[in-house]
């Protein structure tokens, strides 16, 4: 198995995306080959690692080389069209043709989104691809978000079809036994919602392909009543930003708490291991980046800021994707559906 990662898309590339490639490759089953500047990225090596190439770090990992970068500057369409020696763009051809089993990039989201569509192609059947990160619950088995931001506007089969991709990942990776449904709202009552909500929960309750568990507040999300939250784009994307921001607050809140005098620092110490599970436990972080579903093969978005340990994670996320059949499960759900469609009509 190879996984394909972008390695001059985001913040902190070529630098980060090396280091978390090293720091992972002897815990992966894949080959790891990175996608970029093959001068730039071996500079890095011998600066990093003093060896004069990535493979002599470790021979399960390779470059390909890429002249070009895709930035966040540059609109994805035609960056996706006029850049086609960028990193990403030859990340997508390599994918698609086979060369790679998995895609990773740090990049652009919207140039991923689009390069996805037009580069790779959908799945036969699924309308708009949807992209999803893992979130962590109370529990810590963590549930699914979908759509997070590749749709804003969408329709009631949209958001099925969503819960349908959700199900299979949750069951094929997460190993969750019966993934359920729920769908975002802002009322657990049914008829709550506007009418995209009210036409879904309808559209839900009657497919036998979802455990669907019926609406869900906000407020909820993280007490592991469902698996999977569903939702389109555009609200998804608000809550998602809304949760980081939260997690950023309050770290910081604490921290300026447990400074805040001499006892206060005492006790910082007393308590630093609980302090540090307590980290871990809000850090999404750990679940790797966003997928984006609905496509031919698998891709997964890494954070734009990542740094080594977020793409260590996604590296290990990006392997599980590939090899637990996620793609092929969609394709069989949805050709199920049509054919039902055809039998009813």
């Amino acid at each position: 198995m190879k996984i394909l990662i972008d390695a001059m898309g985001g913040d902190n590339s070529p630098d980060e995306i090396i280091k978390g490639c090293v720091q992972t490759i002897d815990e992966l089953e894949s080959e790891i080959i990175l996608i970029g500047d093959e001068k730039i990225i071996n500079e890095k090596v011998r600066e990093f690692y003093e060896k004069e190439n990535i493979t002599e770090v470790n021979s399960k990992l390779s470059i390909k080389n890429a002249s070009e970068v895709i930035s966040n500057h540059d609109s994805p369409t035609e960056a996706i069209k006029r850049k086609k020696d960028s990193s990403m763009v030859v990340g997508f051809k390599m994918l698609k043709e086979g060369e790679g089993d998995v895609l990773i990039s740090a990049g652009s989201t919207g140039a991923f989104m689009v390069g996805g569509l037009l580069l790779v192609g959908r799945i036969k059947g699924i309308d708009r691809p949807a992209l999803c990160p893992i979130l962590p619950s109370h529990s810590g088995k963590g549930f699914m978000l979908i759509d997070s931001g590749a749709n804003t506007n969408c329709r009631p089969m949209n958001l099925v079809q969503f819960a349908q991709m959700g199900e299979v990942y949750m069951k094929n990776v997460m190993h969750v036994e019966n993934p359920v449904v729920g769908l975002l709202n802002n009322g657990a009552e049914e008829g709550k919602g506007n009418e995209l909500a009210k036409e879904t929960f309808t559209r839900l309750s009657e497919n036998e392909t979802v455990n669907f568990y019926g609406n869900i507040e906000g407020r909820e999300i993280f007490d592991d009543l469902v698996d999977v939250v569903v939702t389109d784009g555009f609200t998804g994307n608000i809550a998602l930003k809304t949760i980081e921001g939260m997690g950023s607050m309050i770290t910081k809140l604490l921290k300026e708490e447990l400074m805040r005098t001499p006892w206060s620092k005492f006790l910082a110490m007393l308590i630093k291991p609980y302090l540090k599970n307590f980290k871990k436990r809000m850090d999404y972080s750990e679940y790797g980046g966003a997928l984006l579903l609905g496509i031919k093969k698998p891709m997964v978005k890494c954070h734009g800021s990542a740094n080594a340990k977020i793409v260590k994670f996604t590296l290990h996320q990006a392997e599980n994707f590939a090899k637990n059949n996620v793609v092929e499960s969609i394709e069989k759900i949805i050709s199920k559906e049509d054919m039902k469609k055809n039998i009813d009509n």
